[in-house]
């Protein structure tokens, strides 16, 4: 799982409807609706359908998060899913036996069978590795830069799994349960697992990139960990999961696309095998949202809702390579993905569109009072953040480029909008 904001947009505002639908007349960022750079959030009182609105949260704020018990009949509802999760998620999930590692997209390292000798496996290693960084080589600055970022992203897993066990309902309670729930969370994570590993080892071999700055920014970013609006709602935690892995597959998809053109195929080839699972992943999480939707409508709707206009938190939000400066990393890094073509405000549209197709979210009926302010906003959003992906693209049209430093790439700068 690895995306980025959409700096791009930083500097648009727009009012958002209050809770009783009308213009609230404040005008909010929308960085901060769509790209959030606040590394501290809060929110408001939580209410027991799941997904009362509120305004996006100060930048200003600094205290500690605190969230309202999960109503218990989310929590049933998501339980009674664990035969559905077994027929309709689990499948999705590839045997080991079967799947794919890291070592088959790398320069083998050690004497293969029937290897005659030590040295005939090492000079095949040598040149498996100088063939790679050949490849590499022809790799721009603002792609590697979006690599390491998105596999920083990746590393940070531990915190992703943590956050998934503390979801009501979902949770993997004792570590090695046999519900489906549990045995999807444990299964998705050791499919993630393959990606910062093959992302890591394939950069580090590339000999591209400052490797120790680059495990420093992931070690800063399993510390300062990641935040979500209501971490301990399987509804929210759901819908958070699709999101997160549809913008992830776009942005592998086209981190291949490119390195292909720059004629990288070993790094094509492999954010394409990543796409694949992420693909697989987002159809899992997308399935759920709409059998939810199905069961509860008003519950779901609602927590869309929510989930909208508080933000969908970035994973990689927190990062830091501990250098100060006057932007945070993450948001240099989204102003280069952004202007590299490999997750723009673009795609966020897409992601929104499509979601709202797919679970026929303009469909839905016998929904509360707030369920139909809910459906209403959401069905909304998708021209607002047309209009203001083209309110960004002018902004950026009328910018000058600026360099932004990387010590990622040994302080070189790239250039952002």
């Amino acid at each position: 799982m690895a995306t980025m904001g959409l700096a791009a947009l930083a500097s648009v505002k727009l009012s958002f409807p209050n809770k009783s639908g009308t213009g609230s007349g404040r005008p909010t960022r929308l960085g901060w609706i769509l790209c959030p750079t606040n590394p501290r959030l809060t929110t408001r009182r939580w209410t027991a359908a799941a997904a009362a609105p509120v305004e996006a949260p100060s930048r200003s704020i600094d205290v500690e998060m605190q969230c309202s018990p999960v109503p218990r009949e989310q929590v049933e509802v998501v339980r009674s899913l664990n035969g559905w999760v077994a027929k309709n998620m689990l499948p999705l999930l590839l045997p080991v036996e079967s799947s794919w590692q890291p070592h088959d997209f790398l320069p083998c390292s050690a004497a293969a069978a029937g290897a005659s000798t030590e040295d005939e496996a090492l000079s095949a290693f040598t040149e498996g590795v100088a063939k790679l960084r050949a490849g590499a080589a022809g790799v721009p600055d603002e792609v590697l830069v979006c690599l390491v970022g998105n596999m920083v992203t990746e590393e940070a897993l531990p915190s992703y799994q943590s956050m998934g066990n503390r979801t009501e309902g979902i949770a993997d309670d004792t570590g090695a349960s046999s519900l489906p729930w549990a045995q999807w969370m444990r299964g998705w994570t050791a499919e993630e697992n393959r990606h910062g590993d093959l992302l890591n080892r394939y950069l580090y071999l590339s000999g591209r990139v400052d490797m120790r700055q680059v495990e420093t920014t992931v070690d800063h970013l399993l510390r300062n960990g990641m935040e979500m609006l209501v971490p301990k709602s399987p509804y929210h935690s759901v819908i958070y999961g699709a999101f997160q892995e549809r913008a992830t597959f776009i942005s592998h998809v086209h981190t291949a696309k490119l390195a292909g053109q720059y004629g990288d195929q070993a790094l094509a080839k492999i954010c394409g095998v990543i796409a694949a699972d992420e693909k697989r992943h987002e159809a899992g999480y997308t399935r759920v949202c709409a059998k939810l939707f199905e069961v509860d409508p008003d519950g779901m709707v609602r927590a869309l809702a929510y989930v909208m206009r508080g933000k969908v938190t970035m994973p990689g939000l927190l990062m830091s390579d501990g250098r100060d400066c006057s932007e945070t990393l993450f948001d240099r890094f989204s102003a280069v993905a952004q202007r590299a073509g490999i997750y723009t405000a673009r795609d966020y549209g897409d992601v929104v569109e499509h979601f709202l197709r797919r679970w026929r979210v303009a469909d839905l009926a016998g929904l509360s009072g707030e369920g139909r302010r809910a459906q209403e906003y959401v069905c909304r959003l998708p021209p607002k953040i047309r209009r203001m992906e083209e309110l960004a693209h002018q902004r950026t049209a009328r910018s000058e480029l600026r360099p932004a430093s990387f010590s990622w790439i040994f302080d070189r700068h790239v250039m952002v909008g």
